[in-house]
């Protein structure tokens, strides 16, 4: 249809889903030709899904066509992952992570309040409204593009429809800065430091075990339907839960958010007396999938034409982001985990993750391990479990609670 002499292209719920898998692929191919996104961690979904958004924001210019699309899939996608991340999380890892585990997630955890403080504390002195401000916080630093999408809705249920525009742009600079920042910090802690180029194995062994034990776990057709059963089950309870209580209490929480928190008690109840044998490959396998395919949706979604207005504010909150994640782990994290080899290469991982996602904590902290010749098990056990599962524990509660505060 023409609205306004520009040609209005609505892609239904299978067409929009078939193009994301596409460009899923096609940006697969591209990461194996250009070094620089396997350099950086860029994953597979924003690099295709930008592309298009690039193509749309063209068109868009030059009033050739607008796309919109129907987001049935994609929303089932999204609500999806949250239920994975809820069946992943669970009270035993957290306890037989040890001290080490535990300090690293504290400060995650307060990370979590420093960033949200710092985006909306800034909104006021920009002129911005704190609650699109928020999207360039927490939920796009620590949380990644994968949260960014997730949340947005809830802030565009406040009539605030630059949400996703304002968290999938934030998300990508973090990815970027992490990346590129965290291994030269790292590395700088050890210089300055003079650091034994030397590790250790503390409060390792638990979770070391419950590694071994997964490499036996096996992802069958039967698995798959029991994993699905289950996470539609979930949903099933957790989406018109929320939705009652938001009506009872006016405190709005998403569906797919107090879906992820019902996984997360039926894990823990599910470690102590087995109900169902639910396969953690498994899991993990359809959260992945779902994942790569909301965000690649998300990212064509991505309307670049409303960022002009809020490009400089924005720019000031994502670097003081930045500086500010960066002085918690040369001062914080550095110091809290014993400031040896070991805390260095996880204080590089925390920049990479705190700014972007695991896989960039992963990757500066290899690039360390690399140069000095020393794999260090604890960090490359502790970050992606951190990262993984656990931080969201706090941080989507706390995101929650701002936004109801903010848009009340």
């Amino acid at each position: 249809m023409v609205t306004d002499e520009i040609l209005t292209i609505k892609l239904d719920m299978i067409t929009f889903t078939a193009l994301g898998a596409f460009l899923l692929i096609a940006s697969n191919v591209i990461i194996k030709k250009f070094p620089f996104f396997m350099k950086y961690s860029i994953p597979s979904p924003v690099i295709g899904g930008f592309m298009f958004s690039i193509i749309m924001w063209l068109a868009y210019q030059f009033n050739i066509v607008e796309f919109s699309f129907d987001n049935t899939l994609y929303d089932l996608s999204m609500y999806i992952f949250f239920v994975t991340i809820g069946l992943m999380t669970g009270v035993k890892l957290l306890v037989s992570g040890g001290k080490i585990l535990l300090l690293y997630m504290v400060i995650c955890w307060g990370l979590a309040f420093v960033q949200n403080g710092v985006s909306t504390g800034l909104s006021y002195i920009l002129d911005i409204e704190p609650l699109v401000a928020m999207m360039a916080g927490q939920a796009s630093m620590q949380g990644g593009h994968g949260m960014a999408a997730s949340l947005a809705p809830l802030i565009e249920s406040f009539g605030f429809d630059q949400a996703l525009n304002v968290g999938l742009a934030a998300s990508t600079f973090g990815l970027i800065a992490g990346s590129v920042l965290g291994g030269p910090i790292g590395n700088w802690l050890i210089q300055r430091n003079k650091l034994k180029i030397e590790t250790d194995h503390v409060d390792l062994d638990t979770l070391t075990d419950t590694a071994e034990n997964e490499k036996e776990d096996k992802i069958t057709a039967q698995q798959c339907i029991v994993t699905g059963a289950v996470i539609l089950t979930i949903l099933a309870i957790g989406m018109p839960t929320a939705k009652w209580i938001s009506e009872i209490t006016g405190f709005t929480i998403p569906g797919h958010i107090f879906s992820l928190f019902i996984g997360v008690l039926f894990h823990s109840f599910n470690e102590r007396k087995l109900v169902i044998n639910i396969s953690r490959k498994t899991v993990a396998l359809v959260s992945g999938i779902s994942l790569e395919m909301f965000l690649v949706m998300a990212m064509m979604k991505l309307k670049l034409w409303e960022l002009y207005e809020l490009a400089l504010p924005l720019t000031i909150i994502l670097i003081t982001q930045v500086v500010v994640t960066i002085l918690v782990a040369v001062f914080i994290v550095y110091r809290a985990l014993g400031k040896n080899y070991d805390a260095a290469v996880m204080s590089a991982g925390f920049i990479g993750h705190g700014l972007g996602a695991t896989p960039n904590g992963l990757v500066v902290m290899d690039a360390i391990c690399n140069k000095y010749g020393l794999f260090s098990r604890k960090a490359f056990i502790i970050i992606p479990i951190a990262g993984t599962v656990l931080t969201d524990i706090v941080g989507v509660p706390l995101f929650v609670f701002l936004a109801n505060i903010f848009g009340s």
